[in-house]
C-alpha cells in the first residue's frame, strides 16, 4: 500500500470584502494527518499562519512540522500556529469530534469594508437579521465619523442584537469613548481590546459603562502585563478572554489559559485566525469541553472564503452545527 503523505497544502480563495482584512487574495493552508497506532483513527489538524497576527511565516511553520514529524523537534518547541496543527492532529485522532455536540453559539461577523458599501452592508445586516443575537464589527480602522455612522445604522437595523467592538489595539482612549458615547451600554456586550495602551482599560470601561475583553492582552508578556490582567480582574472590568486557538498553540496550552481566565473571573470566547471550516467546526467540539467557554464564540468567519477543505461552517439561527467532524480535503488522503 502506497504510504499516505502526512501533510497536504491548500490555497483556499477570499473573498473581495475580506482581502484587505486577511491581507491576500488567497490564504496559504497546511493540513498534517496523524494515526493513532493503537486503534488506527486517523485525525487532522490545519497549519495557517496569518502574516500580521503570527510571528511565523507559513514556510517557518512547515519546517517546524516536518522536523516534528520526523522526530527532530518536539511539540512544545514548535512555533504556535505548528504546535496548534499538530495537537488538534492528535487529538482528533483520540476521538476529539468523533461524536456529534449541542450546536454552538457562534456571534456573526461584518466585514470591516462593509462600511464603505451601504447596499453591501445593508446586505450583510439583513442576512443576520432574526438570526445572530451577537455581531462583531471592527472599529479603529476607518475615519470615526465613518465608523459611528455605520454602528448607528446597524443598531437601529438589528435591534434586538448585541456588538462586540473589535479594536485590536489601534484606539486612543479618548476616540474609543467618542465612538460609544450616547449609545446605550446593554447594547455593546463588551469592547474588545481596543487601546493602544491597555493601561487604561479600567478607566475606559468606568467611563463607558462597558466591559471590557481581552485578546491581545491575553498573551502580551511584556514587564506589567500579568499585573494589569489581575488589576482588571478585581475592578470587574472585564468579561471574557477571546483566545485565538492558533496564536496560543497547542490544545494544552489553550485549556491551560482557559483556566486562568477562569480565575480571573472571565470566560472564554474562542476565535480563529481566518482557518477553514474545519477549524471552525473543530473550534466548536473544543469550545464543548471548557466549562467557562459559555459565550457566543467568534467562528463565524466562513463566509469570508470562496473555497473551504470540507462543508462550510454555516451560521444558522445564531449556532454552528454540532456534527462530527469531516475529514478535510477528504479525496487528498485516498
Amino acid at each position: 500500500m502506497t504510504p499516505i503523505d502526512p501533510i497536504v497544502c491548500v490555497q483556499l480563495g477570499v473573498q473581495p470584502i475580506a482581502r484587505a482584512l486577511l491581507g491576500c487574495d488567497a490564504r496559504a493552508i497546511a493540513f498534517v494527518r496523524i494515526e493513532d497506532e493503537r486503534t488506527a483513527r486517523a485525525g487532522y489538524g490545519e497549519c495557517a499562519p496569518l502574516a500580521g497576527l503570527h510571528e511565523e511565516s507559513f514556510e517557518e511553520a512547515m519546517t517546524a512540522i516536518e522536523e516534528f514529524l520526523d522526530g527532530s523537534r518536539e511539540l512544545e518547541a514548535l512555533p504556535p500556529s505548528a504546535a496548534f496543527a499538530v495537537s488538534c492532529a492528535f487529538a482528533t485522532a483520540a476521538g476529539l469530534g468523533a461524536n456529534a455536540i449541542a450546536p454552538t453559539a457562534v456571534a456573526g461577523f461584518i466585514a470591516p469594508s462593509l462600511a464603505q458599501d451601504s447596499t453591501l452592508l445593508d446586505e450583510a445586516l439583513e442576512a443576520h437579521r432574526g438570526t445572530s443575537a451577537v455581531l462583531k464589527f471592527k472599529i479603529g480602522r476607518a475615519d470615526l465619523a465613518l465608523e459611528r455612522r455605520t454602528l448607528d445604522h446597524a443598531l437601529a437595523a438589528l435591534p434586538h442584537a448585541r456588538f462586540r467592538l473589535d479594536g485590536n489595539r489601534s484606539m486612543t482612549r479618548a476616540d474609543c469613548e467618542s465612538l460609544v458615547r450616547g449609545i446605550d451600554p446593554s447594547r455593546i456586550e463588551y469592547l474588545e481590546d481596543p487601546l493602544r495602551d491597555p493601561s487604561e482599560l479600567v478607566a475606559l470601561h468606568r467611563e463607558t459603562g462597558i466591559p471590557i475583553a481581552l485578546d491581545e492582552t491575553v498573551l502580551d508578556a511584556r514587564d506589567g502585563a500579568s499585573a494589569l490582567r489581575a488589576e482588571l480582574a478585581r475592578a470587574g472590568a472585564v468579561s471574557a478572554w477571546v483566545l485565538r486557538l492558533s496564536k496560543i498553540g497547542s490544545l494544552d496550552d489553550l485549556h491551560a489559559l482557559a483556566g486562568v481566565a477562569a480565575r480571573h473571573d472571565a470566560d472564554v470566547v474562542l476565535s480563529t485566525a481566518y482557518e477553514s471550516s474545519y477549524t471552525l467546526r473543530l473550534a466548536a467540539h473544543v469550545a464543548a469541553t471548557i466549562p467557562n467557554a459559555r459565550r457566543a464564540h467568534g467562528l463565524g468567519t466562513a463566509s469570508l472564503f470562496i473555497d473551504d477543505v470540507c462543508a462550510s461552517a454555516v451560521i444558522q439561527d445564531g449556532c454552528l452545527a454540532g456534527d462530527p467532524l469531516p475529514v478535510p480535503l477528504a479525496e487528498a488522503w485516498t
